[in-house]
């Protein structure tokens, strides 16, 4: 959602006065899906967790797996693209996309990591295909998208629009939609069923900080340059999972039209050369705005990011880009993984976990109206005046025995570093983790005391108020106090 677009605020308000928006169909095609030819979920987890809960051998299982989620709707060019100009409609697909779940299980509850290479991921969606994951785990499921921007558009808002900036209908593809809610919780059936007993390494370390910079020069080093990762293997050494957890917007690619999981594409395909297992990226510090670094010299030629790669970036520079983002950051994992400590487990290991469903109220009539116009697919409500949005806040804690290994909350948007920075002031881990876009996808999110800051102009359009990164610290403090 919180892309940057080329229509200004003046564009959307002549949207507002002068034309009557009409959200198209989202009713799905049974036929049109049912030619993809998708798997049935079959609720795995839920009976995977009850044979480890019989078995009561005090072991950590966990299983991982990748699935495709491209789907022959996207070979065949009939999406649209999240990101940048409205009606981008793809023109080919450039790699794969895919969901990547990582299954845990201590014996008493399971949880679960799901990244897919998509923009975002609403609350309304995630909770049904949550629901086609397990009947009673899904608030121990944490879906996220990377915000890729060269993916799907599976929020609505860069659908048809007339002369490139009047919405005339949402981006979703409903069949697409429907695809990727069958495929994440056939990535989850998948993951459940591989479980084994498993050991788990937690670990962090510093990306080369020309990786990535803050498109606002007033703070240009406002970034998060340090990754948190979590490595998983079976009892015999063999590889599981490795989740990343960086923020960055993926987006070296830019407005291209071939669908593509951009430079996370390359570091999934680096990881799996080196380390073998499935690899998950999750977005962190990402809002307020961390971007990919074209590097000094193409950023000393325009003011804009934006006009730098518009004017000055080709294609070959963009795909050398992505490259170099890609491998940077494996790059960066693979040392921090040698550099840290011994496996733990798999006797011993515990998961906690908490989750709270709340209210976010809507102080941007942009994401009123389009909400209003069936742009944007998600409930909402009016309570005493105010247009209300629900969402929900999960945390996890790993221990070893009374060691806690790491700290994980979800945060349902983009949030600044400065975010990030005091949501890691809530928790003594020696590693937290900050999994961006977790659940849901409600735009920038910065400090109120940070609110006004002239930076912030373009953030302030894209976000649902002042008042938003205050509540996520809230509920993830009274959470984490609750464990």
């Amino acid at each position: 959602m919180a892309a940057r677009t080329t229509w200004t605020l003046a564009a959307v308000a002549v949207v507002a006065l002068a034309v009557n928006a009409c959200a198209g169909s989202m009713q799905v095609n049974q036929k049109k899906l049912a030619a993809l030819g998708l798997p049935t979920p079959v609720k795995a987890m839920d009976k995977v967790h009850d044979r480890i809960a019989a078995a009561a051998d005090g072991n950590l299982y966990a299983g991982a797996a990748t699935v495709d989620i491209t789907t022959d709707l996207a070979r065949k060019n009939m999406i649209y693209l999240g990101g940048f100009d409205m009606g981008r409609k793809n023109k080919g697909v450039r790699d794969p996309i895919y969901a990547h779940a990582l299954y845990l299980d201590d014996g008493k509850a399971p949880f679960v990591l799901v990244t897919i290479d998509t923009i975002g991921y609403g609350n309304d969606d995630s909770k049904a295909a949550r629901a086609r994951a397990t009947d009673r785990y899904a608030d121990r499921i944490i879906i996220a998208a990377i915000h890729d921007h060269v993916g799907p558009d599976t929020v609505g808002y860069w659908g048809p629009a007339l002369g490139g900036f009047l919405p005339l209908a949402s981006g979703r593809v409903p069949e697409y939609m429907a695809a990727v809610e069958i495929l994440i919780a056939n990535a989850i059936d998948q993951a459940a069923l591989a479980a084994k007993p498993a050991r788990l390494r937690v670990s962090q370390g510093n990306v080369d900080p020309t990786l990535s910079l803050n498109i606002h020069p007033q703070i240009r080093n406002q970034k998060d340059d340090v990754v948190r990762v979590l490595t998983v293997e079976g009892a015999d050494g063999s590889a599981i999972a490795t989740v990343a957890n960086w923020g960055c917007h993926v987006e070296a690619l830019w407005d291209d039209d071939k669908l593509s999981a951009d430079w996370a594409g390359v570091f999934y395909n680096r990881i799996q050369k080196d380390v073998g297992g499935v690899p998950l990226f999750i977005e962190g510090a990402l809002g307020g705005l961390v971007d990919i670094n074209p590097g000094d010299a193409k950023m000393a030629l325009e003011p804009e990011i934006m006009e730098v790669f518009l004017k000055h970036m080709s294609v070959d520079d963009r795909l050398a880009l992505r490259d170099r983002m890609g491998n940077g950051l494996a790059d960066a994992v693979e040392s921090a993984v040698k550099s840290g400590g011994a496996a733990v487990g798999p006797t011993g290991i515990t998961l906690l976990s908490a989750n709270k469903a709340f209210q976010f109220p809507v102080k941007n009539w942009i994401f009123e109206y389009m909400g209003n116009r069936g742009l944007i697919q998600r409930k909402i409500k009016t309570v005493d005046g105010t247009t209300m949005m629900s969402s929900e806040i999960t945390v996890l804690q790993v221990r070893k025995g009374t060691e806690v290994l790491m700290d994980l909350a979800s945060v349902p948007g983009e949030p600044a570093p400065t975010v990030v920075a005091e949501l890691d002031k809530l928790s003594d881990a020696p590693v937290k983790f900050t999994m961006s876009l977790g659940n849901d996808e409600v735009g920038y999110m910065v400090r109120e005391e940070d609110w006004n800051l002239p930076q912030y102009e373009y953030e302030r359009t894209m976000s649902l108020g002042k008042t938003t990164a205050s509540t996520v610290l809230r509920i993830v403090r009274e959470l984490r106090d609750a464990l």
